[in-house]
């Protein structure tokens, strides 16, 4: 993803760092797995590392399942997914680590990048059901604005 696309996402990834006081990712496929692009980091002293530069398998990152999901390969979860529109990833990657993810979805409808929201179980599980339609609805306006109809 050029810079000039990843200036675009900024504000998006601000609106949620501040709504959630979590932190917030964007990340692509790449051919070995997630790879993260930029991130905004969370409010609190315990939070998630930076994921800026990591690449992580699809199967186990909620990213990831975003990306086999609307991507074309698939997953054991997609329907679910699908359904809700978004990803998680509940002590999967790491223990004691949730995120959250929805596609940014391309003109043909498949994932060319994801937004994430991760921190501590302990924290963040909890609010799944809260941060979803947030998430949700920043990843579709992001959506509309890589595709310039926003």
């Amino acid at each position: 993803m050029a810079d000039s696309a990843r200036a675009r996402c900024s504000p998006s990834l601000r609106r949620l760092a501040d709504a959630s006081g979590e932190t917030i990712n964007l990340a692509v496929p790449g051919p070995d797995g997630v790879e993260h692009l930029a991130q905004e980091d969370t409010a609190h002293y315990v939070g998630v590392t930076d994921w800026v530069g990591r690449r992580v398998p699809f199967g186990l990152a909620a990213n990831g399942k975003c990306f086999l999901t609307f991507g074309g390969a698939g997953h054991a979860q997609s329907g679910e997914i699908r359904a809700n529109g978004y990803a998680t990833s509940i002590d999967e990657l790491e223990v004691g680590l949730t995120a959250m993810a929805a596609p940014v979805l391309g003109a043909n409808g498949a994932a060319i990048a994801a937004l994430s929201i991760s921190g501590p179980t302990t924290r963040l599980k909890q609010r799944v059901d809260e941060l979803a339609p947030l998430l949700t609805s920043e990843a579709a306006t992001l959506s509309r604005r890589l595709r310039g109809a926003a």
